[in-house]
C-alpha cells in the first residue's frame, strides 16, 4: 500500500500540473480570440468571460485524456531517470501491480472524464451557439462608444457617435458612412436613436442632418437634407445554429437514428475510453534508462497521440458519410491501441522469450526422436 501511495500521490500532482498548464495556454489564447473579435465588433465587451468560460468547459473534453496521458508519461519518466522504479522492480513490484494502480485510477478519472464529454460539454456548447445567435441578430450598435469610429459587425459601415445616452439608444452628432453599389454614402445628422419597428426590423431614427450620395467630383453626385430619416441597420445572419449536433444532449443521441448523430454519440463516448487506454500506454511508453533522460520517450509519446487521436477523428467522419457502418464506428481504433497495450505488456513481461523457450525444447525433442 506504500508504493500505490507513493504512485498515486506522484501522478495526481503531476496531473494537476499539467492540466493547468494545458488549461492555462488554452484559456490565453482563446482569451486573445475574442479580444481579436471585441475589437472587430462582433462580440460584445460584457459577455467575453461568458463565453470564455463556455468554450473552456468544452475544451475540457479533449484536454482532459491528453492531460491524464501526458501526466503517466511524465511521472513514470521521471522515475525511471532517477531510478526508483528500477529499485522497485528490483524489490519485486511488478509491472503488473503498477498497471493495474494505472487503471483503475485511469478508471476513476474516466468517470469525470465521461461527465464532461456526455453532458457538460454539449451543454456549453449550446449555451454557446445560442448566446452566438444572439449576438448575430444585434445591430452592432451595442459594441459602440462615444467619441469612437467603429466598423458595425462585418460590415464595411464605419458608425461615430459624439455622445451616448447611458442605455446608448440616443446619441448625437452622428457620422455614417458606407459603400452602396458602388457609390459612397454619408450620412450626418444632429440626433439619432435606435427604434423597432413593429416586425422587429432594427432602425436608426436619424434627426435634421444631410446624407451624401456618389462619386466626389462627378456630376451625379447628390446632397440630400432632412429632417428625419431612418436608415436600416444590418443584422447578419446566424453562422451557428443551436440544434448543432454537437450541440445536441446525449440523451437524444441515444435514440437517433441518423449517422452524424450515431458518430457523434462514438465520440464522446471515445473520450473516457481513450483516457483508460493512454494511460496504459504511457506506462510502457514511459519505461527508459537513466542515461536516456526523463523525456526521452516524450515525443513518441505525442507521436502516437497525435495518430490515435487522427484516426478517432478519420473514423468518425468515415460513419457520417456512410462509409463505415456504425455498429463499426470508431471502435477498431480503441480496438487496435488496446492491442497495441497488450503487446507491450506481453513484451515487458517476458512473454514472447517464454514462448520461445517453450518452442526450442519441443523442436529438440522431435530431432532427438527422429
Amino acid at each position: 500500500m506504500i508504493i500505490e501511495r507513493y504512485l498515486f500521490k506522484e501522478l495526481a500532482g503531476t496531473l494537476f500540473a499539467v492540466t493547468a498548464v494545458l488549461f492555462l495556454i488554452f484559456v490565453s489564447s482563446w482569451f486573445a480570440r475574442l479580444l481579436g473579435r471585441v475589437a472587430a465588433g462582433s462580440v460584445q465587451p460584457d459577455v467575453i468571460f461568458l463565453m470564455l468560460g463556455l468554450k473552456s468547459i468544452d475544451a475540457l473534453m479533449i484536454l482532459l485524456p491528453l492531460a491524464f496521458y501526458l501526466a503517466v508519461l511524465l511521472a513514470f519518466g521521471r522515475l525511471y531517470k532517477d531510478s526508483e522504479m528500477t529499485a522497485m522492480l528490483a524489490c519485486g513490484v511488478s509491472l503488473t501491480r503498477v498497471t493495474r494502480l494505472v487503471f483503475w485510477m485511469g478508471a476513476g478519472f474516466a468517470v469525470i472524464v465521461a461527465l464532461v464529454s456526455l453532458y457538460l460539454a454539449p451543454w456549453a456548447r449550446g449555451e454557446r451557439y445560442q448566446l452566438q445567435d444572439e449576438m448575430s441578430a444585434t445591430t452592432g450598435l451595442e459594441a459602440v462608444a462615444a467619441g469612437q469610429f467603429r466598423e458595425l459587425g462585418d460590415s464595411d459601415v464605419v458608425f461615430y457617435a459624439e455622445r451616448l445616452s447611458q442605455d446608448g439608444k440616443a446619441m448625437e452628432n452622428v457620422f455614417i458612412q458606407g459603400v452602396r453599389k458602388g457609390n459612397l454614402n454619408l450620412v450626418v445628422a444632429d440626433r439619432g436613436r435606435r427604434i423597432i419597428e413593429p416586425g422587429g426590423a432594427h432602425y436608426l431614427l436619424l434627426e435634421n442632418g444631410h446624407r451624401y450620395e456618389g462619386v466626389p467630383g462627378q456630376a451625379d453626385f447628390r446632397i440630400i437634407q432632412f429632417a428625419s430619416h431612418k436608415v436600416l441597420l444590418q443584422q447578419p445572419e446566424p453562422v451557428l445554429q443551436v440544434d448543432e449536433t454537437s450541440a445536441i444532449p446525449t440523451a437524444a443521441l441515444w435514440a437517433s437514428g441518423k449517422r452524424h448523430e450515431l458518430a457523434e454519440l462514438q465520440w464522446r463516448i471515445s473520450m473516457p475510453i481513450a483516457a483508460v487506454l493512454l494511460a496504459l500506454l504511457a506506462v510502457y511508453l514511459s519505461r527508459t534508462t537513466p542515461r536516456q533522460g526523463r523525456y526521452a520517450k516524450f515525443f513518441l509519446g505525442i507521436l502516437v497521440y497525435v495518430i490515435y487521436s487522427n484516426l478517432l477523428g478519420v473514423a468518425k467522419t468515415w460513419v457520417e458519410r456512410g462509409k463505415l457502418e456504425p455498429w463499426v464506428g470508431v471502435w477498431w481504433v480503441h480496438l487496435l491501441l488496446l492491442l497495441v497495450v497488450i503487446v507491450f505488456m506481453i513484451r515487458h513481461a517476458g512473454g514472447w522469450r517464454r514462448l520461445r523457450q517453450y518452442r526450442r525444447p519441443s523442436l529438440e525433442h522431435g530431432r532427438e526422436v527422429a
